[in-house]
């Protein structure tokens, strides 16, 4: 059996506990920053097509992960809603969550802008959409709702990580019928999440967790 370790050690090997402090710690550090330095951040950190070129035209790696951390709108909200990222990793596991929750992030953030770029190529949205800021943790928000939805433990608890992914529908699938690349973001993102919640159950490697060695018996 593996040593139990103490609850402040558990707490800080946790990556759900420092996404959620960091993303608490951007509520402070947008209000305090000058506003000329929060634009030119959600700028730099926007998943846009204009970032999201190859180096050195671009930056792809660096506007993905800092995008994650750097909200737009109700800064306060998602450290809230970050909480269900716990969920994940209990049933998961801290590697198997970042790596789950980076690829919905990633998944949902190309197929957008593919999605971008092929409108852009067929004129019906203008060029400009290539540069319009686009940062936010909500997909890997929306993907660990729904993974915690289909699999927290215990099994009351997924009534709550539910009923707070219905109170972030209306926002977060604003403009859905226009096809408003957001909120087709948050479908694939939320997707993304049951596709995981369902491998799990399934066994399916690499989500399924392997089950803990037992230590030999002793003599």
């Amino acid at each position: 059996m593996r040593p139990t370790l103490p609850p402040l050690r558990r707490l800080v090997r946790n990556p759900a506990f420092w996404y959620v402090a960091v993303l608490t710690a951007m509520w402070p550090v947008l209000r305090l920053l000058p506003p000329e330095r929060v634009v030119a951040l959600r700028e730099w950190a926007s998943t846009n097509l204009d970032n999201l070129r190859p180096w050195p035209s671009g930056h792809p790696v660096e506007s993905l992960v800092v995008s994650a951390f750097v909200p737009q709108n109700t800064v306060w909200v998602w450290p809230a809603f970050a909480l269900s990222a716990f969920a994940v990793v209990s049933v998961l596991g801290a590697r198997r969550t970042v790596a789950a929750l980076a690829l919905a992030h990633v998944a949902a953030t190309g197929l957008t802008e593919a999605l971008v770029w092929w409108r852009i190529e067929h004129g019906s949205l203008p060029t400009t959409e290539a540069h319009v800021l686009d940062t936010g943790p909500s997909y890997v928000v929306v993907a660990a709702l729904a993974v915690a939805t289909g699999l927290a433990r215990p099994v009351w608890s997924r009534a709550v990580w539910l009923v707070m992914l219905a109170v972030a529908a209306p926002d977060l699938l604003s403009g859905i019928g226009d096809g408003e690349v957001s909120a087709v973001g948050h479908v694939l993102a939320f997707t993304a999440g049951l596709a995981i919640a369902g491998a799990h159950r399934l066994g399916l490697p690499p989500v399924a967790r392997r089950p803990a060695r037992q230590a030999p018996p002793g003599p």
